[in-house]
């Protein structure tokens, strides 16, 4: 294998695997905005509130598992004190 071989392989394995990781990353916000919009139920002032708290969680590190059963938790809060 020559050099310029070489490079190429290199080359398509970073892309991939940059390709893999924002792709990723895009899906796990799809999926997050997805869960806020179902929580929200229509309702533009819920969907505001349980955005800014997932920007905070994600602002204080806190794990993803975690992240969804809060908001859950939040939405259910939110409806008791309307």
């Amino acid at each position: 294998m020559d050099a310029l071989s070489i490079g190429i392989i290199i080359f398509a394995t970073v892309t991939a695997l940059l390709f893999k990781f924002v792709l990723f990353r895009k899906i796990n916000r799809w999926m997050d905005q997805d869960l806020i919009k179902g929580l929200a139920e229509g309702d533009d002032a819920k969907l505001e509130y349980l955005t800014r708290q997932l920007e905070q969680m994600r602002h204080d590190k806190i794990k993803r598992k975690e992240q969804h059963q809060r908001l859950t938790d939040l939405a259910q809060q939110y409806e008791q004190k309307q």
